[in-house]
């Protein structure tokens, strides 16, 4: 089953994405920009709330922050308290980790409670008296003559003209106060070094432990550093690759942790608590040479006790052959199952119940697969004009995020370096119709009728 979807536009964004995080049911963060040449693409990460407007999973900025001259490549956040400034709206505390070269940068964003401005409000409730006014006018104006439609179509502009405003002054469309953040700068520390004086040195990645204890950096020294949080303290060094550390996930029970080094074709498996090597993971391709791109894990009937591992490899030389998502068992690393698509894959994400697996191609497109057979669900071809760099699963079973995905079974967005988000739905499975049921009824009715006549019931 295999099904060719389109997908929806959550928001624009101003500079090249590389790394999104979701935090809660409504909060997602996105990080990039322009580096430091001065390009007057800025440094910074965006909080966008999001809600369903009906149609459509839609994502408000809530706050922008100009992270100064490095680029943000990677990142990882995690809520913290509920803060409850309405019986209504709520917002978690939102602690961050960012690589920016060769520092990982600690910021907790506060929520605070913050009211629309007059003007903004008049704005909000001018853009929507002229959006009825033009949907009750122009029927009129159809009606007469082709100059009033032409009017009508001006109007339509001025309408799309002042929404683009107000998005500029970050106004909410649901009403007259929201969430925004205050952000404090808890700690920032180098988390790679030089091995030679002329060594270029940043973080490529990191990831935070599920039970938000420890963070873990990688990068282009080859080493996996664990770091106990809140106070950053570096805990243990697993000298991991000769090159650089490119990606890396941490096992849901907290014991493992796997890395993938590109240059030298490695996935390896480490134990935390010694940073011993447990295992190499080597796909078993008939002789042609494949590079590991990413390796996530996932849960198994929503035990973290039972987990497997994924990983997307890229062909080295040529296109012939296809990409590859390989399944392993996540005791014994044995691989199990293997899919090709088509395309070089370039980043993977896991939904949180292990159920869902999505990953992005080079060329822009989304493929969504079921994690346990790696049947194909859905491709969403070109969802970006270029590579996707990164995708994240809203939470499956929070009642928050169920809402503002429009009750779909699950959803995941994306990001890329066309400066847009975007969110991918997998539907809920259908009813049954009630026409059936109704069909069904009446047959179990008669079949019990008869057999009670047969047997002189």
């Amino acid at each position: 089953m295999s099904s060719q979807k389109k997908c929806e536009t959550v928001a624009s964004l101003n500079y090249p994405s590389y790394a999104v995080t979701a935090v809660g049911g409504r909060h997602v963060v996105v990080g990039g920009g322009g580096g430091s040449a001065k390009t007057g693409i800025k440094n910074q990460f965006d909080v966008f709330e999001l809600y369903h407007n009906g149609n459509q999973t839609v994502g408000e900025r809530v706050l922008s922050y100009d992270v100064g001259d490095d680029c943000i490549t990677n990142m990882v956040a995690w809520p913290g308290a509920i803060t409850a400034a309405t019986t209504i709206k709520t917002a978690p505390i939102i602690t961050l980790a960012v690589g920016q070269e060769e520092k990982c940068v600690i910021m907790k964003l506060k929520p605070t409670l913050k009211a629309v401005k007059k003007e903004e409000v008049s704005l909000q409730q001018s853009v929507k008296g002229k959006e009825k006014g033009h949907a009750t006018g122009l029927l009129r104006k159809r009606r007469i003559s082709e100059k009033s439609a032409e009017e009508g179509s001006t109007e339509k502009e001025d309408i799309r003209e002042e929404k683009k405003r107000r998005r500029s002054i970050n106004t909410t469309l649901r009403g007259t106060k929201y969430f925004t953040f205050d952000v404090d700068k808890i700690s920032s520390i180098d988390t790679v070094f030089k091995k030679k004086t002329e060594d270029e040195v940043y973080q490529k990645c990191c990831g935070v432990s599920p039970d938000y204890k420890f963070l873990v950096t990688g990068g282009t020294d080859g080493y996996l550093r664990v770091w106990s949080l809140p106070e950053m303290k570096k805990e243990r060094e697993i000298k991991a690759h000769d090159k650089e550390v490119d990606a890396l996930d941490i096992k849901p029970d907290c014991k493992q942790i796997v890395s993938v080094c590109k240059p030298a074709y490695e996935c390896c498996v480490w134990s935390l608590k010694d940073g011993s090597k447990i295992t190499h993971v080597v796909l078993q391709t008939n002789g042609v040479k494949y590079k590991c791109f990413r390796a996530k894990y996932g849960i198994v009937e929503g035990s973290i006790q039972k987990t497997r591992l994924f990983t997307i490899s890229n062909p080295v030389i040529g296109t012939k052959n296809p990409a590859i998502v390989a399944k392993w068992c996540g005791k014994t690393y044995k691989q199990e199952k293997t899919k090709s698509l088509v395309g070089s894959l370039s980043s993977l994400a896991l939904s949180d119940n292990g159920q869902y697996l999505a990953t992005g191609t080079m060329g822009g497109n989304v493929y969504i697969l079921i994690a346990f057979s790696l049947q194909q669900l859905q491709v969403v071809e070109e969802a970006h004009s270029m590579f996707v760099t990164g995708l994240e699963w809203l939470p499956t079973q929070n009642k928050a995020s169920q809402m503002v995905r429009g009750y779909s079974d699950a959803s995941v967005l994306s990001i890329s370096c066309d400066n847009s988000l975007k969110i991918h739905h997998i539907p809920r499975p259908g009813m049954v119709p009630v026409w059936v049921v109704a069909i069904l009824a009446t047959g179990v009715l008669c079949f019990a009728f008869l057999l009670a006549n047969f047997l002189g019931l």
